[in-house]
């Protein structure tokens, strides 16, 4: 009988924060068909100034690149620190853990020179390489915590059986890792995706504007008519919905990546 209520009870408020967070979605979708319907999204997507596809498209890009590069970059570091001896390496770790509490904001000056002087400015490589360099500390700590978590016998037998540090990666570790590697990859994609001072910083042109941008350029009408109203609900609700996808379809590694690495040696 207490686990029924206790069940009820959770239920009870895990549906009113649902509520909570989904009220503002339903409110977007409302407020965008409440002038001219349908149309809103019409006009969004045919926008002459800022083509949607292809902001959606330099989103994409720049968020897919960063996710790949950053898992592969996290992973190989995370292999070293938790699973080879080195002199530094604690100290090393420490350090890129120091990175986390640097925010983006406080190095725009040093960032933007380097970026101006490499010749990135208005590329989206500009934009992707500061992104790797801001995302790597966090993911390298979740990846090495998992990675502490897998038994070293695995990887001391593999090396008795003649493998080298790079097969023990790749035929041992990767396997077992792909339930966090998961989740750095959704986690990564979606943190780059609502990036808004990297492509704010970088780029220049319209074309290549990504959707924080694209959202920020249909909000700075200074004056806004009913129908001005319905039409940036609707960029809102299309510029964050291929988002919405890759969270709904990432869900589940998402959940394995939260109960992995449960066992330790």
């Amino acid at each position: 009988m207490k686990d029924r209520k206790k069940h009820i009870i959770m239920y009870i408020v895990l549906i009113f924060f649902a509520i909570i967070w989904i009220s503002p979605i339903f409110v977007a979708i409302e407020k965008s068909l409440q002038v001219t319907g349908i149309k809103s999204y019409i006009s969004v997507l045919t926008y002459d100034k800022i083509n949607y596809f292809s902001v959606v498209l330099n989103s994409l890009i720049i968020s897919i690149s960063t996710a790949l590069v950053v898992s592969i970059i996290s992973s190989l570091a995370a292999y070293a620190f938790s699973k080879m001896n080195f002199i530094g390496s604690r100290t090393l770790y420490l350090l890129f853990l120091g990175c986390l509490a640097v925010p983006a904001a406080a190095v725009t000056m040093p960032l933007f020179s380097t970026i101006k002087n490499l010749g990135f400015i208005d590329s989206r490589v500009g934009v992707i390489l500061p992104l790797i360099a801001f995302n790597t500390p966090m993911m390298l700590m979740m990846i090495t915590n998992y990675f502490k978590s897998i038994p070293n016998s695995l990887l001391e037998s593999a090396k008795i059986d003649g493998a080298n540090s790079l097969k023990v990666y790749k035929n041992i570790i990767m396997p077992l890792a792909i339930p966090i590697l998961a989740n750095v990859l959704v986690l990564t994609f979606i943190y780059s995706w609502n990036e808004y001072l990297m492509p704010l910083l970088v780029v220049r042109t319209e074309a290549k504007y990504t959707v924080t941008l694209a959202a920020q350029y249909f909000m700075s009408t200074t004056f806004q008519s009913p129908a001005d109203v319905a039409k940036i609900y609707a960029a809102m609700l299309l510029l964050t919905l291929p988002s919405i996808v890759v969270y709904i379809f990432s869900q589940k590694y998402l959940q394995a990546g939260l109960t992995a690495g449960a066992i330790k040696e």
